[in-house]
């Protein structure tokens, strides 16, 4: 039996990476455990587990598969195929017709040390190549106008510097200060065709890009503009927020009036055509996206391929703006698009001449601004906004997200092991801001059972509620997050778990649909108008048929027949990367047992622990948390290095 064989026999390599493998040996006409084939089946399971790329340089004179789950002593070869030196890696590749060079037409392009499928080895180039165009200023700016507007919407443009970790060393510097960076912000993206505003939960993104509509709608009142989200859910959250922001600014009725009061998906915007002959998107390249100005929320969420063909689609005189949190966990798909364009955590500072013209526009004292001469000329396209208005500087919640994005494990275990940690079930009776679950001793059934008595105490008030308006708003408070669909902490198992629990007690009909399940569409369906990540419930009318009850931004609730749901799943628990773009007001995150689990990942806890207002309790042994905490995801791409990150 082939290396392949045994590798797809182990569950080490999927069926897709072995028939890819085995089409490159076709191709090639090399043996099926050929360096070439292999390597082709480890770029392809890559490709599945979110690299762009196969990064020779990283795993150069290592076994080629050095993390397989292979059983020990079963089959050696395995084991023993390692790759060799960098340079004869890249000379053995290079002799197949297979492999080109950049620009040349072939399966599988090597450019330096990365080896791309031809098809992602494009894609990153389209990227690069786009936002590269689009890095100059706008020459059309009254500054003037501009310098007005943002001393109109900004009056108190710097702040009492908070580090939110250390109060009591806040209050020794009374007379330090820092920019108000929204309003850095917001000159920034008024002045260039591209930029990117991140900031962590409650940081203001969303009233920033209000504001920064408002300026370019002052110089130029006919500006179209177009609001988009990678999926329903952000888009929805997105005109709620903005509605929100736009009520709040007593903003004059002419500019309030031109606002734009609804969203789409991307692949909505893009006109995706998947179900049809033709396949792939309407707006490309050769039929452009007819907009002005378009924002785009939740970024993080965007993979490479999808970024790609928004900018195929987006005339180079267009602003975008993409909104979003660097440090959340990065798109399902191939790529971590933001975090290649903010430079993966690095210190975010401008060049000379962008923090002059930053400090002239919002009068801030350029020596305020973080500046270094040579920098990479992305970096002047990126305002990070660094404070929040949701956690307090005594925030558990607030100072936990902190230290887990520093990926200080010490001092985030100290903190957690402060506020309280428990042992048994009694966690319902514990009310500090931020608790640490232990997990059970058993290996085969690690999930404490104080997790369920947790969500069935608290998903207990929906279902007795009379109303299907008031069950909606009970049930958005709480919710379950998990790491992964699979094992027992994972929300499969989770949900199945609760459903018994809820039937016990009397709460739930049996059956597979019952009133009071709560589902999450997990498909775009645009005829029906529900799209991916929309959470609604199943609850009986007046007359007794089940409905599927959806809240809407303007308060009111859609209600559907439930038997024309189009795919979805069991909602009281949701992976983090399903939570996106949510908050709830109590977060039960649930990490994996395993401390060997590729899930445990600081972008996943840091996203998990942002999802709470107020009140977040993970599930976790204190070890695998560390691991977690200490652990950043890594995603082979060349992107970061082409916009000039080093």
């Amino acid at each position: 039996m082939s290396i392949l064989s045994r590798l797809v026999e182990f569950g080490a390599l999927t069926p897709l990476s072995c028939h890819f493998a085995r089409f490159i040996a076709r191709q090639s006409g090399q043996a099926e455990d050929s360096l070439l084939v292999l390597t082709a089946a480890l770029l392809s399971q890559s490709n599945q587990q979110g690299d762009v790329c196969l990064d020779l340089g990283r795993r150069a004179g290592m076994p080629l598969f050095e993390h397989a789950p292979v059983p020990a002593g079963t089959y050696s070869a395995i084991a023993e195929t390692a790759a060799p030196a960098l340079a004869q890696w890249q000379v053995a590749l290079l002799q197949s017709h297979c492999v080109g060079n950049p620009g040349e037409v072939a399966p599988l392009i090597l450019d330096g040390p990365r080896l791309y499928l031809q098809r992602y080895w494009s894609d990153e180039q389209t990227v690069y190549h786009a936002i590269n165009a689009r890095l100059q200023l706008v020459e059309d700016i009254d500054l003037a106008r501009l310098q007005q507007g943002l001393a109109r919407l900004y009056p108190q443009r710097a702040t009492p510097a908070r580090s939110g970790i250390h109060p009591q060393l806040d209050l020794l510097t009374p007379a330090a200060a820092e920019p108000d960076w929204q309003c850095v912000a917001s000159a920034l993206a008024v002045t260039r065709r591209f930029a990117v505003i991140s900031g962590g939960p409650g940081t203001g993104k969303t009233t920033t890009v209000v504001k920064v509509l408002v300026l370019l709608l002052e110089q130029n009142p006919t500006l179209r503009l177009r609001l988009a989200a990678p999926t329903g859910k952000a888009a929805a959250r997105m005109v709620e927020s903005i509605r929100a922001a736009r009520g709040r600014l007593n903003l004059a009725p002419d500019i309030a009036g031109l606002l734009p009061d609804e969203a789409s998906t991307l692949h909505r915007l893009l006109g995706y055509q998947g179900s049809s002959a033709r396949g792939g998107f309407r707006h490309n390249r050769l039929n452009p996206l007819q907009v002005d100005c378009l924002v785009i929320d939740e970024a993080s969420m965007i993979d490479l391929t999808l970024m790609k063909a928004l900018l195929d689609a987006t005339p180079v005189d267009t602003r975008i703006i993409l909104l979003g949190d660097r440090d959340q966990l990065a798109s399902v798909d191939a790529g971590n698009v933001l975090g290649d364009i903010t430079g993966h955590g690095r210190e975010l500072t401008y060049r000379p001449a962008m923090a002059a013209l930053l400090a002239r526009l919002s009068g801030i004292e350029q020596h305020c601004l973080p500046q270094e001469a040579g920098g990479p000329a992305v970096a002047d396209a990126i305002a990070l906004l660094r404070t929040s208005h949701r956690f307090s500087a005594d925030s558990a919640i607030g100072r936990l997200a902190a230290l887990v994005n520093k990926g200080d494990d010490a001092a985030a275990l100290e903190l957690l092991l402060k506020e309280r940690e428990v042992r048994t079930d009694n966690v319902g009776e514990v009310d500090s801001e931020v608790v640490l679950l232990q997990p059970t001793a058993s290996e085969w059934n690690p999930l404490n059972r104080a997790v369920l008595d947790w969500a069935v105490l608290r998903y207990s008030v929906y279902l007795l509620c009379e109303s299907v308006e008031e069950a909606l708003q009970s049930f958005e408070a709480t919710r379950i997050l998990c790491a992964s669909h699979e094992g027992p902490c994972g929300d499969t198992e989770i949900n199945r778990l609760l459903a018994e629990r809820l039937r016990a007690r009397g709460l739930l009909e049996a059956g597979e649909d019952f009133h009071g399940k709560p589902v999450m569409i997990t498909v775009n369906d645009y005829e029906l108008g529900l799209f991916n990540g929309d959470i609604g419930l199943l609850w009986r009318d007046d007359d007794g048929v089940l409905q599927a009850c959806f809240a809407q931004l303007d308060g009111q609730v859609r209600r559907l027949s439930a038997r024309s749901l189009p795919e979805h799943v069991t909602a009281w628990a949701l992976t983090v990367h399903k939570s996106q773009g949510s908050e709830f007001d109590q977060v039960m995150l649930v990490l994996p047992a395993d401390i060997n689990s590729p899930l445990l990942l600081r972008e996943l806890l840091y996203t998990g622990i942002t999802r709470a207002r107020s009140r977040l309790l993970i599930h976790s042994a204190a070890e695998v948390f560390a691991v977690a905490c200490r652990t950043p995801v890594h995603r082979s791409s060349g992107l970061a290095g082409l916009l000039g990150w080093r």
